[in-house]
């Protein structure tokens, strides 16, 4: 009698694991797709950063169970607008003001990281993006600035088209949905520990006009990561697969390059994206490794068959040595932070 309980835990286990099977692999599926339906619109639409709209579908449908209603799409179009347009009038207006620049930068960035920290990944995903890339290029062009507001907005309405796509080819488990876990505290702490993490990188790009705002967001979403993974592998793990991400999209560059044509171009991103999503959504505690490689890939690749503005596909070597180094920066950082407070947190969690 004693057997019987544990027996029914298990054949119910057996019977629940082709469902958990499926599950991973249409949520691989919507990943890879989301990507590959991205970069298509972002094409067929002419989108300035032409990577960007599968960066945004890539992240959202990694960490959405489910597609967001039609009304809560429209509105977070609407939002990114609207905060899009206030965040190039302040920016204009401290431009001249180093101190407040800052302050301004740091503040959208902290409010960023603290809806990340409630499981709150839309809005998150949308602070994040506009705090690092408009406040960024108006230190460097007035002009290209009003540009990119434009070309984010229509950024996140590609990318959200994207992930409804994804999620009515590939559904969700109704089990999966309705178990989606619900939202958590914010951190204010957490947050503010990000912010400060980035501090160095926009003291830098202020300094420096040389610097790239693809950069911070390769080390925004690294630090996005820290969280979402087992401690001891944060640092190693997320170097490796920013490192990974640029191998493979150096390697993709030189076939693109060779058989040109958006067909060959699609089937290698969908290629890459089934592999590093399909390994993702199975590796647990290592998920974060293939979500970072999987990043760097989709924004190298993008950078280097349609480069942002004012720079030429023969700078793809500096963009990849950019981007390496963003990761390497993000990872040492990550790892003094993780070694005085985050380990023993981690750790607790763990064995919980």
């Amino acid at each position: 009698m004693s057997h019987e309980p544990a027996s029914a835990d298990v054949a119910r286990a057996k019977m629940k694991a082709p469902f958990a099977v499926a599950a991973a692999r249409n949520a691989a599926l919507r990943i890879a797709f989301g990507a590959v339906i991205g970069f298509l619109l972002a094409g067929r639409f002419d989108i300035t950063l032409f990577f960007l709209p599968a960066l945004l579908a890539a992240q959202l449908l990694s960490l959405m169970p489910r597609p967001p209603g039609l009304a809560q799409g429209a509105g977070l179009i609407f939002l990114m607008g609207v905060l899009a347009w206030i965040t190039l009038l302040i920016a204009g207006v401290f431009a001249g003001q180093p101190a407040a620049y800052l302050l301004m930068i740091g503040l959208l960035l902290f409010f960023g990281f603290l809806l990340d920290s409630a499981g709150k990944a839309m809005p998150a995903t949308l602070l994040l993006i506009l705090g690092s890339t408009i406040p960024l290029v108006v230190v460097q062009s007035d002009t290209g600035a009003a540009g990119i507001a434009g070309a984010l907005v229509g950024a996140m309405a590609i990318a959200l088209l994207s992930v409804w796509i994804a999620f009515a080819l590939f559904p969700t488990d109704a089990g999966v949905a309705a178990a989606a876990p619900a939202s958590r505290p914010a951190s204010p702490r957490e947050a503010f520990i990000n912010t400060m993490l980035l501090v160095p990188v926009l003291l830098l790009f202020l300094i420096d006009g040389r610097m790239t705002f693809v950069a911070v967001i390769v080390i925004v979403n690294i630090i996005r990561q820290r969280e979402r993974g087992a401690a001891s592998l944060t640092a190693l793990g997320l170097l490796f697969g920013n490192i990974l991400g640029g191998v493979l999209a150096s390697i993709a560059y030189v076939f693109v390059s060779i058989q040109t044509g958006p067909v060959f171009f699609l089937l290698v991103v969908l290629l890459v994206g089934l592999t590093l999503a399909g390994r993702g959504v199975v590796a647990g505690p290592k998920a974060p490794i293939y979500s970072v490689a999987f990043v760097s890939f989709i924004i190298l690749l993008g950078l280097g068959v349609s480069p942002v503005p004012s720079e030429s596909a023969e700078l793809f070597a500096d963009r990849l040595m950019s981007v390496l180094a963003a990761g390497a920066y993000a990872v040492g950082a990550i790892s003094l932070v993780s070694r005085r407070g985050t380990l023993p947190a981690a750790h607790e969690a763990s064995t919980t």
